[in-house]
């Protein structure tokens, strides 16, 4: 659909935090389930208005999907009148429900757009590896009891996935697109107790890609997969059947989007 196309009009950039698990993912969808209606919503409540009618359209650096969180996804908006960042934070805040807010805003140039300007995304994947597991972290973790894990093997694999290569095997197979070549800059997985952090960065991610990457190095921590089978699959010739399964989206974050210019928030 068309960029907004106001006779006045002021482009901000919102960093925006919340709980996957209460949205149908990132992107609008007909029942209003998505977290950009949440936030089309508040404008609409606020007074702003689209070209559609509705809300403004606010555009997202990552379409997250449902039940993957986000602790700063940013967001781009065209409004018709100009607003303080602070305020604008707080009159959103009033309006939006409580598993989303806007952390931070502030006035962008004319040509920013959330996702089209973003050239490196960060995402994190947590996994806690105990027995027990405290109850309000269930649904942000992805538990794993046992204790057949070793995890310095999938500390030395993650390291593998870091460079150009061919992710076909790590995509949902209904949405394997014609290339699947990404750019990872960075992949690591670290201990810390009974949690276990993966942390991947890179240009663009295809569908469920970080998930099924966390999939593979938990297959090479219980012994099932190891170091070269990774490096295989990363060699485009393997399809999404010879890859491990996708897990749960509860331990998957939305952690950081960087830009050529750092963004100045108000």
């Amino acid at each position: 659909m068309p960029e907004e196309t106001l006779e006045n009009s002021f482009n901000y950039a919102l960093e925006v935090s919340y709980d996957g698990g209460r949205f149908a993912g990132w992107q609008s969808q007909p029942g209003g389930t998505g977290v950009q209606d949440a936030l089309e919503r508040a404008f609409f409540e606020l007074g702003e208005r689209g070209c559609r009618g509705m809300g403004p359209r606010v555009n997202g650096a990552g379409r997250t999907d449902a039940g993957v969180h986000a602790r700063a996804q940013i967001a781009s908006v065209v409004l018709s009148k100009e607003w303080s960042p602070r305020r604008l934070v707080l009159a959103l805040n009033a309006k939006l429900p409580e598993p989303v807010a806007v952390m931070r805003a502030t006035a962008v140039p004319e040509g920013f757009h959330a996702r089209r300007s973003a050239v490196l995304r960060e995402y994190r994947y947590f996994i806690w590896n105990s027995s027990v597991c405290y109850p309000h972290m269930k649904p942000y973790v992805l538990w794993q009891p046992g204790t057949r894990f070793d995890w310095s093997k999938a500390a030395s694999a993650a390291k593998a996935f870091i460079g150009t290569h061919d992710f076909r095997a790590f995509c949902r197979k209904a949405d394997v697109p014609e290339t699947a070549l990404r750019t990872v800059t960075r992949s690591s997985l670290r201990v810390r107790g009974n949690l276990i952090v993966f942390r991947v960065e890179a240009n663009a991610f295809l569908t469920n890609m970080v998930r099924i990457m966390a999939g593979n190095l938990m297959e090479v921590a219980r012994g099932k997969f190891d170091e070269a089978k990774i490096a295989r699959l990363l060699e485009g010739k393997a399809g999404r059947d010879e890859s491990a399964a996708t897990p749960s989206p509860s331990g998957l974050f939305m952690w950081k989007v960087r830009y050529p210019e750092n963004i100045r928030w108000g």
